[in-house]
């Protein structure tokens, strides 16, 4: 890529955030003429407008806030390219991770990760950013560092490493009715059971298996975003709570005395899975975070191996 290129995709990055050829101007040190002029360059390289005008304002086109993340990318890599292999310093690190992630497993491994870091890495902060329901271009954007949750499709650029595999229980509390005899297909939906969805569902996975393996349905009582709240709601009552086994590392610091039990129906494997962007391939600092994580979740990866 030819230095003039670069500094073109530096400029149309800066184009499409302001949607202005003067703020673009003074952000990058040049004037207005030499501006428009890089922009009439970009349209006719790229065979769009970039901006167009909606009144007396500029607003960026479809085309170019959809290739917008991919400029960025662009820039990144190659500044990547060009920056020298450092050693990474630890002990002078300053920066912030940002991991996406769920909460149950934030309330699970929040607290080791974080003493993981501070350990090597004293000034580096951690944040765990609130998971969303479809907004897969966090990671591309750089506005997180990683995501960390279930395995799935996230476009093929984008690295994925899974860290480690599970399965859910059923919980309930200790002298709940269900303990009392096997627990079979039969019993397991003849008590009111709590359904966890972001997006206020009360069927899932459970229940399409239920259908298919058994004929029977669930009386699902209460829906909750969060396994966490799941877990806090069950106290006082006779409901059943479905959660991944690795979120009861997080139980105790609840408080709460509960009893776990086997599913009796047929489930896939939960994969846990840790995804980033590859502009962060060779960063030092970004290998360091991944490897702590999978550090942390160890214990549950190995009691993995022993059931399997």
């Amino acid at each position: 890529m030819k230095p003039t290129d670069l500094n073109l995709l530096h400029a149309l990055d800066i184009l499409i955030e302001e949607q202005s050829v003067g703020r673009t101007a003074e952000r990058l040190g040049l004037s207005p003429p030499s501006v428009s002029r890089l922009l009439a360059r970009a349209r006719e390289i790229m065979g769009d407008p970039i901006l167009v005008r909606a009144g007396r304002e500029l607003v960026a086109t479809e085309y170019a806030r959809t290739q917008h993340a991919r400029i960025r990318n662009i820039i990144a890599e190659a500044q990547d390219v060009l920056l020298p292999n450092t050693e990474l310093h630890l002990d002078r690190l300053e920066r912030r991770f940002t991991i996406r992630a769920n909460e149950g497993f934030t309330a699970a491994f929040a607290s080791s990760l974080a003493a993981r870091i501070a350990h090597d890495a004293p000034k580096a902060e951690l944040r765990f950013a609130q998971e969303h329901e479809s907004d897969d271009d966090a990671l591309r954007e750089g506005r997180i560092d990683l995501d960390i949750g279930a395995l799935r499709a996230m476009g093929p650029e984008v690295r994925v490493q899974t860290i480690f595999r599970d399965h859910h229980i059923g919980l309930a509390l200790p002298d709940h009715p269900i303990f009392k005899t096997e627990i079979s297909p039969e019993r397991f939906v003849s008590f009111p059971q709590i359904s966890v969805s972001r997006r206020g569902r009360a069927e899932g996975p459970v229940d399409q298996a239920l259908m298919a393996h058994y004929g029977l349905q669930r009386q699902v009582s209460l829906i909750v975003p969060s396994f966490m709240l799941a877990i806090a709601a069950l106290p006082g009552t006779e409901l059943i709570a479905l959660v991944p086994r690795f979120v009861l590392r997080a139980v105790e610091a609840l408080g709460i005395q509960l009893r776990t039990f086997d599913i009796p129906v047929p489930l896939d494997t939960l994969v846990i899975a840790q995804a980033w962007h590859p502009r962060f391939d060779r960063d030092a600092a970004h290998r360091f975070l991944r490897q702590c994580v999978r550090e942390v979740c160890a214990p549950v990866r190995r009691q993995d191996d022993k059931t399997s």
